[in-house]
C-alpha cells in the first residue's frame, strides 16, 4: 500500500479503502507486535487490559473480539475468564490472523478461542449471538462506521456491552501539541529505522481524524446502544468508549 496521506475526495469512512487497509495489514503482520509496543512506549498493553477489565469477560459466556488481529485482546478476555469463557476473533487479514493463531496455539486456549476471517460490515453471525463485544484499535479503520455499529449491536445480546479501545488525537493545552510532536516527527524517524511501509504515518493521520467522543457517542446511540460513554487514558491518547444494548 503507498499511503499518501489524507484523500479528500473519500467517499468513507476510514482515510483509506478496505482493499487498502488489507494490504497494509498483511504486510505489517511480522512486526505489528514488536512496533507498537515501541510506539506506545511499552503502554499498549496497559489500554488493552483496562479495555478488558471494562468488558469484565465472565465464565460461560461469549464473546466477540472485533478486529482481533495477531489475538491480544482474545488471549486477555479468555485469561480474565479464567478459559471459561469463549472468544470468537474476526479479522479480515490472513496475516495478522496467522500470527494470532499461532499465539493461541502456543498458549493451548484453542478450546476457548477462535479466529475466522470476518468483515465486521457483515458478520456472519446470528443475532443475539454474544454477550458482550470488543474492538481494540480497529474502528479507525473501518470504511463504514455506522454499518459496524449496527452490526454489533444486532450481533449482541439485550444488555450485551460494547467496548471500544481507539487512539486518538488528545485535547488540552499540553497533551495535544506533544502528541503532534511525537506523530510528526518522532514516529516517523522509529518506523523509518524499522521499515519503509507508511502504515504508521496513517496511524496518526488517522487518529487526529477520528470523530471527537461527544460525536462518536452519538454515532453509538444512533446505532440502537444506550448508557454510551467514554473515558480517556494516559491524558487522552487513547480512550475507551461503551454502550450496552438496551434490555426489552
Amino acid at each position: 500500500m503507498k499511503y499518501s496521506g489524507p484523500d479528500p475526495q473519500r467517499r468513507h469512512d476510514s482515510l483509506i479503502s478496505a482493499d487498502e487497509g488489507l494490504s497494509m495489514f498483511n504486510e505489517i503482520a511480522g512486526f505489528y507486535d514488536r512496533t507498537n509496543k515501541i510506539l506506545s512506549l511499552g503502554l499498549d498493553g496497559y489500554w488493552r487490559r483496562v479495555a478488558v477489565r471494562t468488558l469484565d469477560p465472565q465464565p460461560g459466556r461469549v464473546y466477540l473480539d472485533v478486529g482481533c488481529g495477531t489475538g491480544d485482546v482474545s488471549l486477555a478476555i479468555a485469561t480474565h475468564s479464567h478459559a471459561m469463557g469463549r472468544v470468537i476473533g474476526i479479522d479480515p487479514s490472513e496475516g495478522m490472523l496467522r500470527r494470532g493463531i499461532e499465539k493461541v496455539a502456543r498458549k493451548g486456549l484453542q478450546e476457548s478461542i477462535s479466529m475466522l476471517r470476518g468483515d465486521v460490515l457483515n458478520l456472519q453471525f446470528p443475532d443475539a449471538s454474544f454477550d458482550g463485544a470488543i474492538a481494540a484499535f480497529c474502528i479507525r479503520n473501518v470504511t463504514d462506521r455506522k454499518r459496524a455499529l449496527s452490526e454489533i449491536h444486532r450481533v449482541l445480546r439485550p444488555g450485551g456491552l460494547f467496548v471500544i479501545l481507539e487512539l486518538i488525537e488528545p485535547d488540552g493545552p499540553l497533551m495535544k501539541p506533544l502528541f503532534r510532536l511525537y506523530s510528526k516527527v518522532v514516529m516517523p524517524i522509529i518506523t523509518g529505522l524499522m521499515s519503509s511501509i507508511p502504515a504508521y504515518r496513517y496511524l496518526s493521520d488517522s487518529m487526529a481524524e477520528f470523530p471527537r467522543p461527544g460525536v462518536w457517542a452519538q454515532l453509538m446511540s444512533d446505532a440502537g446502544f444506550s448508557e454510551t460513554g467514554s473515558r480517556p487514558l494516559t491524558g487522552g491518547i487513547a480512550r475507551i468508549f461503551t454502550g450496552k444494548v438496551p434490555i426489552a
